[in-house]
């Protein structure tokens, strides 16, 4: 038996698409309850009457017991299925407290417990309903939102046509954009059916004469309306954006034990930890929770905010809420094949069909149509099948949403080119180029197609499929040779950057809309010809023929697009002083540098001292305060850049935190020298001013610093190596570039031979903005950690190029 999500437009009898979820022709099959013709049973004899047990003349009837709920800290008193478990000789007093007290449930009630100290729902006082219920309860995560459509029984293919999340009452509190903007997404789902007894009732499938056989599904559906289910249908999305990318694993395992079922029972002071340490983990994140709900009445207070706590709370008392308030939620469809009168119908028609073919002269052996005789008559599909496209209009539906949200990016782009830069990498063989104004080409391949189709092709909207005979398997190749057709692996080989220039952006924002109606047309063409999402087999030439998407793929593009020049923006800056200090000589956009720097944003006092010790603290620097006087506009460039190494004392290792002991050999200070520095004032390392901490001992050991001259080097990229949560910098690379190609400088590794777990690495260089630009490195910026007796560590750093007159 299939359902679908209920609308006031449903009637019984009417034809329907389950795969469109659209109604169809009314009154397709008329139904009424059948007439049943029994005889009327004697009377049975009555029952003799025991002696001694006059009770069980009557069987046992459960008096009415009142309803409540007591003080915030009792536990609501709910049905199971409807039935109220207690003897037929006590009853409760309608202000009755309820037996067992919150705090004495542990973890399973903590699940419902209210997020403001009350509960957020006040079930109504009464009779209690003895309707059974069957209820399904889920809370899943989700990867796509084609996953959020399955999870409510939405239609993909109505929501492809409408081009957004659509099709029934369950679709339009879906937030989509907030969904495709976060990292985690959250279903929780209470499915609850009232099990009412239906009565029999007689179907009479009502045909209309000279249909054609192969118009039915579009005039009848696939099946029909034969009912009706009531109960109830709660339904929540609960989407996280996470502003820090690092605490991903801490914030998913906090979500999913505040969404598990039945989290297990904690002492009191390991609850309080437990929730702290969450608590702590979600602080920095964006939670949206769209909701919604059939049947259950009131299901929350007015004022009681939703939580990912009060909708685990109102999922888990929804079944006992909707025994009390019901409403239909779904349809119960029915396949015509299963009705006699139809079979009927069907086999008539086709009989009649055959006979007219065998009766015509050009279909009989040697005849026009049967030269070979070995043509015979094939029975014609009345009732399409549309279980093979579900998967690839799931596709389909990720795609469209994806090509939505670049299509919004891409105008976001538009908006501020200038806070975009080409994104790094060579092209990869490309199959062409997105070029700046003059020289626009195609935004995707015709190579693959026939010479005949691709003259003055400059849009794929143009291209059509070949139709042979009626409809053709549009842009299908053999999996094996790629051959006739879209030849996918020619176009989505492409890996050439897409410039941050209105003309360039402009382009790839019209093949997203390109391929936004492609995707609309294709599952549009599935509605009456199913038939192209499916895999055939060719026996002869023991290859397969299967349905290839008519768009290049969105992962592709994005991948494309320009990048934003700097890093998410993590810290306050009013307040940040490397930024601060560096800021001020930018004059007319002439410098570039990360505002937020490289590395971990900054901890704060309590976190910082616990790490690095009592009483730590952040040294904010920039170099460029020793090259250029405030305000001027004055070229002192570096001469001389050094790295030196952060040692801890051996007898301050043993009571160091342990944040210190694992960033030995890390940086403790960076030496600089100018052009015009004396430099017999130089120290070992040939620098004369060094930011940090520098060991008197480690002055003149070149084992503990590496130096480069900077008077022929022209550096171009920074490799910034650190693993998050550390606290500080492991590693510094500096490469110049010439033709094209990247020289290793100068380099500091805290690790030897394989990399330390956990570690990543940022690029850190100036953008490409397209524009001809050339940047030149003018120095350092970032912050050191005082480690108020254990020296300094670099915690934070960016580079700073300046603009090339």
């Amino acid at each position: 038996m299939a359902t679908a999500p209920y609308t006031n437009a449903m009637r019984i009898g009417q034809g329907f698409n389950t795969y469109t979820q659209e109604i169809r022709l009314e009154d397709a099959v008329r139904v009424g309850v059948k007439k049943q013709m029994s005889a009327i049973p004697a009377p049975s004899p009555p029952l003799p009457k025991p002696e001694n047990d006059l009770a069980s003349i009557a069987p046992p009837v459960t008096p009415e017991v009142p309803f409540s709920v007591g003080r915030t800290n009792d536990i609501p008193t709910l049905a199971i299925n409807g039935v109220l478990e207690c003897t037929p000789s006590v009853r409760r007093p309608s202000n009755a407290r309820s037996p067992t007290p919150l705090a004495d449930l542990g973890g399973a009630i903590d699940v419902i417990s209210a997020p403001v100290g009350e509960a957020p729902f006040e079930i109504p006082s009464g009779p209690v309903p003895t309707t059974s219920q069957s209820v399904t309860y889920s809370t899943r995560a989700i990867e796509n939102v084609s996953d959020i459509l399955d999870a409510l029984n939405i239609s993909t293919s109505m929501s492809i046509k409408y081009g957004t999340i659509h099709g029934n009452g369950n679709a339009s509190f879906v937030n989509e954009t907030k969904v495709l903007d976060s990292e985690l997404n959250y279903v929780v789902s209470v499915i609850v059916n009232n099990d009412a007894h239906a009565p029999i009732e007689e179907m009479e499938f009502q045909e209309i004469p000279g249909l054609p056989l192969d118009r039915f599904t579009e005039v009848y559906g696939d099946s029909f309306i034969s009912g009706f289910m009531e109960g109830g249908e709660f339904n929540a999305v609960i989407s996280i954006k996470l502003n820090d990318k690092s605490k991903y694993r801490a914030v998913k395992q906090a979500i999913d034990v505040q969404l598990a079922v039945g989290p297990p029972t904690l002492e009191i002071g390991a609850q309080q930890s437990f929730d702290k340490e969450h608590s702590e983990a979600l602080k920095h994140t964006e939670i949206s929770i769209s909701v919604n709900w059939v049947g259950g009445g009131e299901i929350k207070k007015p004022k009681v905010p939703w939580t990912i706590k009060s909708v685990v709370a109102v999922a888990n008392a929804f079944p006992s809420m909707v025994a009390r308030s019901s409403a239909r939620t779904q349809a119960i469809l029915t396949r015509y094949s299963s009705l006699r009168s139809f079979q009927k119908w069907k086999w008539n028609r086709i009989l009649e069909d055959r006979s007219k073919w065998e009766s015509d002269p050009r279909n009989q052996p040697g005849g026009e149509l049967n030269k070979d005789g070995k043509k015979r008559f094939e029975e014609p599909v009345i009732i399409l099948n549309y279980v093979p496209c579900s998967l690839y209009t799931a596709d389909l539906f990720d795609a469209l949403m994806n090509y939505k949200k670049l299509w919004k990016t891409i105008g976001e782009m538009l908006q501020h080119p200038s806070q975009y830069k080409l994104r790094p990498g060579l092209p990869d063989k490309p199959v062409s180029r997105i070029d700046t104004p003059g020289s626009l080409s195609p935004i995707l391949s015709r190579k693959s197609l026939k010479s005949s189709m691709i003259d003055s092709l400059a849009s794929p909207c143009e291209v059509r499929a070949i139709d042979t005979d009626g409809i053709d398997r549009a842009f299908t190749f053999n999996v094996e040779d790629a051959a006739p057709g879209w030849n996918l692996i020619e176009n989505n080989r492409r890996r050439d950057p897409i410039p941050p220039e209105p003309v360039a952006l402009n382009e790839a924002r019209l093949l997203c809309r390109e391929a936004m109606t492609l995707i609309t047309e294709e599952a549009s063409r599935l509605v009456d010809h199913p038939h192209l999402a499916y895999a055939e087999y060719d026996e002869k030439t023991k290859s397969t023929r299967m349905k290839r998407p008519n768009y290049a793929y969105p992962e592709v593009l994005k991948e494309r697009l320009p990048i934003p020049i700097h890093n998410d923006i993590l810290s306050d800056l009013s307040t940040d002083g490397a930024y601060l200090k560096t800021i001020a000589y930018s004059h007319e956009d002439n410098l570039w540098f990360e505002p937020d720097m490289v590395g971990d944003p900054k901890a704060n006092a309590v976190d910082l001292s616990s790490k690095f010790g009592s009483l730590s603290k952040y040294e904010d620097f920039s170099t460029l305060e020793l090259t250029e006087a405030r305000g001027s506009e004055e070229r002192s460039a570096l001469r001389r850049i050094s790295l030196h190494r952060y040692r801890l004392s051996s007898w301050r290792g043993w009571v160091a935190k342990a944040g210190i002991k694992r960033a030995d050999d890390a940086i403790g200070a960076i030496g600089v020298a100018r052009v015009h520095d004396d430099p017999a004032a130089a120290t070992a390392d040939g620098c004369v001013h060094h930011i940090g901490h520098v060991h008197h001992g480690d002055l003149n050991d070149s084992a503990n610093f590496k130096a480069l001259e900077l008077g022929n080097v022209d550096i171009t990229k920074i490799d910034v190596a650190y693993i998050p949560g550390s606290g500080y910098i492991a590693g510094l690379t500096f490469y110049d570039q010439m033709d094209g190609q990247y020289t290793e400088r100068l380099q500091w590794r805290q690790w030897e031979g394989r990399e330390p777990p956990g570690l990543v690495h940022v690029t850190n260089e100036p953008p490409d903005r397209g524009d001809g630009t050339i940047w030149c490195f003018a120095g350092l910026a970032g912050s050191f950690i005082d480690t108020m007796g254990n020296g300094h560590v670099l915690a934070r750093v960016s580079g700073i190029w300046k603009k090339k007159e």
